[in-house]
């Protein structure tokens, strides 16, 4: 059973990009939808596994 949340290390590996990509998008709120629990600078940060695969199928590129 996979995990339904998954943190942004576990996130980047899924992705295969790092996760000082993870906290750019975030930072410019673009990219992948995330999960903040907390108001702080060090709040936990969490992916949705479902919003991961949503946000790699909307990068296919259609060829002809």
């Amino acid at each position: 059973m996979k995990p339904q949340y998954l943190s942004p290390k576990e996130a980047s590996i899924f992705l295969s990009v790092s996760v000082n990509l993870l906290q750019k998008w975030r930072t410019l709120g673009v990219g992948v939808p995330y999960i903040k629990l907390g108001t702080s600078t060090s709040s936990i940060i969490r992916y949705k596994l479902d919003d991961l695969l949503e946000y790699i199928e909307n990068q296919k590129i259609q060829v002809m």
